[in-house]
């Protein structure tokens, strides 16, 4: 038998074919168990997906079979969106999404360099401030639609993430009992949302929670399903989503960013007390990692802060006032950040003229702390 200059992504198969050709048989060959290990593809997408394809097309079906069609598919998938990373064919999971605004960002850069790192800007109204701060933090939107146009002004339509779809659908539906089908889902549910398909991305999303709750994509998915119910003002669904990661703790990478919008989802529900919990909450964990307050390095991690106090404040406000700040950490324990939690709504009330309002705040944490720093 005559070797081949084809590369395969199931070369030791045929290495083991042409290195002993008296020794195999056709029939034999077929008991030869493929290494299937991720490998880094030196030559392109396209040979990977070919092999893959070839692999499918030729071989007996076995076990390695869904398999091959899910890494088919991925492929697909970052062919398309260059979402997969590396070029092995390796699955690279979304970053955390990030809770700050970019365009807010630009507006007031040079203000924030300026200013404390938590030091709230009471000057930005509360319309705005909320629009900003409780903005959605994840579910990707396409900036493009789904034709692709020629540089001579034809169009053709996209068919990878489609076909990657498809073979998802057809995995699922033949190896129901595949070991990665959760990931199968998780991959699926992006490609949708790359498409700009978000309602039928969260279907896939609400099928993988229902059917693999611990899988270890569940805690990413769960935030992505808080995020589209929150942009739509369904807030109760997403209080319930933020809370699946909360209840985790700090285990969760989308722990600190499921406090902060887990509180914004109870504050849109006028749920002042509750939101005030979750807050609190994140103040606390950011005490525990050791995080310094007066820090300015970590702007991003500043203007978070910031715009806590500024809805601790907010809520506050809504429940009374200084008074129920004291009565507050009465009944839930002393905070070594009181005074800043002081001082935010004493700053809160002095932005709106209220100035008698402002010096009941001072007097009060003075009253309270006649010997603090």
């Amino acid at each position: 038998m005559r070797c081949t200059r084809t590369v395969w992504l199931l070369a030791p198969t045929l290495a083991v074919a042409c290195a002993s050709p008296d020794r195999y048989t056709l029939a034999e060959l077929r008991s030869v168990e493929p290494d299937m290990t991720e490998v880094r593809i030196e030559k392109g997408l396209d040979q990977a997906m070919i092999g893959y394809r070839s692999f499918l097309e030729e071989a007996p079906e076995s076990s390695l079979t869904p398999e091959a069609m899910r890494r088919l598919a991925d492929l697909k998938i970052e062919k398309e969106f260059g979402i997969l990373g590396d070029g092995s064919g390796a699955l690279v999971e979304l970053p955390a999404p990030e809770v700050s605004a970019v365009k807010a960002e630009a507006k007031s850069e040079s203000r924030q360099h300026e200013r404390v790192a938590d030091v709230a800007d009471h000057s930005e109204s509360e319309r705005d401030f909320e629009r900003r701060a409780a903005s959605e933090a994840g579910m990707p939107q396409p900036e493009q639609s789904t034709d692709l146009e020629l540089p001579g002004g034809e169009k053709v339509a996209w068919s990878g993430p489609l076909e990657a779809i498809e073979l998802y659908d057809q995995l699922l539906e033949t190896y129901p009992d595949y070991r990665h089908n959760d990931q199968v889902l998780y991959q699926k549910a992006r490609a949708f949302d790359e498409l700009g398909r978000n309602d039928e991305a969260i279907d896939v999303i609400e099928r993988l929670i229902a059917e693999y709750p611990r899988s270890r994509y569940i805690d990413e998915v769960q935030f992505r399903r808080a995020e589209y119910f929150f942009i739509r003002k369904n807030y109760f669904e997403a209080e319930h989503a933020y809370s699946a990661i909360t209840k985790k703790g700090a285990s969760s990478y989308y722990y600190e960013l499921a406090l902060y919008k887990l509180g914004w989802a109870l504050y849109k529900q006028e749920l002042h007390e509750e939101a005030l919990t979750e807050y609190v909450a994140l103040l606390d964990y950011k005490v525990s990692t050791g995080y310094d307050f007066d820090q300015s390095q970590d702007e991003a991690a500043g203007r978070r802060i910031a715009d806590t106090y500024r809805v601790i404040s907010l809520s506050f406000s809504n429940l009374g006032g200084p008074e129920a700040v004291e009565e507050y950490f009465i009944a839930n324990g002393r905070r070594s950040y009181e005074d800043r939690v002081y001082s935010h709504l004493g700053e809160f009330y002095l932005e709106k003229l209220r100035y008698n309002d402002a010096a009941a705040a001072y007097q009060t944490f003075v009253g309270l702390h006649p010997l603090h720093r």
